[in-house]
Protein backbone atom coordinates (compact mmCIF):
# COMPACT_ATOMS: atom_id res chain seq x y z
CA UNK A 1 0.00 0.00 0.00
CA UNK A 2 1.30 3.65 -0.74
CA UNK A 3 1.42 6.12 1.99
CA UNK A 4 -2.06 7.62 1.02
CA UNK A 5 -3.94 4.02 0.97
CA UNK A 6 -2.39 3.15 4.33
CA UNK A 7 -3.91 6.78 5.54
CA UNK A 8 -6.84 6.38 3.85
CA UNK A 9 -7.20 2.69 5.42
CA UNK A 10 -6.40 3.27 9.11
CA UNK A 11 -8.90 6.53 8.86
CA UNK A 12 -11.56 4.13 7.73
CA UNK A 13 -10.66 2.03 10.85
CA UNK A 14 -11.19 5.14 13.21
CA UNK A 15 -14.53 5.80 11.75
CA UNK A 16 -15.67 2.08 12.13
CA UNK A 17 -14.29 1.69 15.91
CA UNK A 18 -15.59 4.97 16.47
CA UNK A 19 -19.15 3.48 15.74
CA UNK A 20 -18.80 0.40 16.76
CA UNK A 21 -17.56 1.69 20.46
CA UNK A 22 -20.23 4.73 20.78
CA UNK A 23 -22.12 4.64 23.53
CA UNK A 24 -23.49 7.15 26.08
CA UNK A 25 -20.91 9.55 27.87
CA UNK A 26 -17.19 8.00 28.86
CA UNK A 27 -15.58 9.61 26.08
CA UNK A 28 -11.89 8.49 27.25
CA UNK A 29 -12.93 4.86 27.40
CA UNK A 30 -14.14 5.02 23.97
CA UNK A 31 -11.38 6.72 23.07
CA UNK A 32 -9.04 3.94 24.46
CA UNK A 33 -11.07 1.44 22.97
CA UNK A 34 -10.96 2.59 19.08
CA UNK A 35 -6.93 3.03 19.49
CA UNK A 36 -6.35 -0.10 20.60
CA UNK A 37 -8.73 -1.60 17.62
CA UNK A 38 -6.59 0.37 15.27
CA UNK A 39 -3.89 -0.91 16.36
CA UNK A 40 -5.08 -4.41 17.12
CA UNK A 41 -5.72 -4.53 12.89
CA UNK A 42 -2.33 -2.66 12.13
CA UNK A 43 -0.77 -5.59 13.76
CA UNK A 44 -2.68 -8.56 12.77
CA UNK A 45 -2.21 -7.38 9.68
CA UNK A 46 1.08 -6.43 9.39
CA UNK A 47 0.39 -3.25 8.10
CA UNK A 48 3.65 -0.84 7.55
CA UNK A 49 2.43 2.65 9.31
CA UNK A 50 4.19 5.76 6.93
CA UNK A 51 5.47 7.46 10.27
CA UNK A 52 6.71 6.93 13.18
CA UNK A 53 4.97 5.59 15.88
CA UNK A 54 4.46 9.17 18.36
CA UNK A 55 3.43 10.25 15.33
CA UNK A 56 1.04 8.07 14.70
CA UNK A 57 -0.47 8.38 17.87
CA UNK A 58 -0.84 12.48 17.63
CA UNK A 59 -2.15 11.31 14.10
CA UNK A 60 -4.67 9.31 15.60
CA UNK A 61 -5.73 11.26 19.04
CA UNK A 62 -6.44 13.90 16.51
CA UNK A 63 -8.39 12.07 13.90
CA UNK A 64 -10.82 10.72 16.46
CA UNK A 65 -11.41 13.94 18.35
CA UNK A 66 -12.33 15.64 15.04
CA UNK A 67 -13.99 12.84 13.91
CA UNK A 68 -16.62 12.22 17.12
CA UNK A 69 -16.30 16.54 16.77
CA UNK A 70 -17.74 16.23 13.62
CA UNK A 71 -20.31 13.52 14.55
CA UNK A 72 -21.94 15.15 17.18
CA UNK A 73 -22.69 18.33 15.56
CA UNK A 74 -24.48 16.44 12.69
CA UNK A 75 -25.48 12.66 13.47
CA UNK A 76 -25.47 12.43 17.18
CA UNK A 77 -26.95 15.99 17.72
CA UNK A 78 -29.20 16.32 20.14
CA UNK A 79 -32.62 17.37 18.79
CA UNK A 80 -33.26 20.50 20.25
Amino acid sequence: MTTLETLSFVGKLVYLGIFLVERPKDGENKKKEVKEMVHSIVKTYGIKLPVPEPIFEFMLDFAIDRIVDSLNKTIWRKAQ
